[in-house]
């Protein structure tokens, strides 16, 4: 099962073929956002000059796919990864530790462009499309 980091969701909505292809072969039922990547498909909508036609792309996007919770093991997992990677100098943006913890606690394979963000998060499985 996958979770959908907003940069990979980005690349889909510009209609980037290749994200497009590999999304159709992952069923509805294996595939995941977070409240973080919502929020911020969301914030980029409204800052946008075409409202309405980002609202909408998220808003279908929602259809296909199932909104993680965060739960205590999910947060213990961030606090815990936090605490790690600042005494190895390694800390990364906040609302990505925060998608790593999620994904962690669900077992879930993270999806992203952005494979630095993630690379010192242990027990992360990702990959990087």
């Amino acid at each position: 099962m996958y979770c959908l980091d907003s940069d990979v969701i980005i690349e889909n909505f510009r209609g980037n073929e290749k994200i497009k292809s590999r999304m159709m072969f992952i069923s509805k039922y294996e595939l995941f956002v977070t409240p973080i990547t919502l929020c911020e498909l969301f914030r980029g909508a409204f800052l946008s000059n075409k409202i309405q036609e980002n609202l909408l792309l998220v808003n279908k996007l929602l259809e296909k796919v199932d909104l993680l919770q965060f739960d205590k093991y999910a947060c213990e997992i961030f606090g815990k990864d936090y605490g790690l990677l600042k005494k190895q100098g390694k800390l990364t943006q906040d609302n990505d530790l925060m998608t790593a913890s999620l994904c962690i606690a669900d077992n879930l394979v993270l999806i992203t462009k952005n494979k630095k963000h993630y690379e010192n998060i242990k027990g992360l499985k990702f990959e990087e499309w």
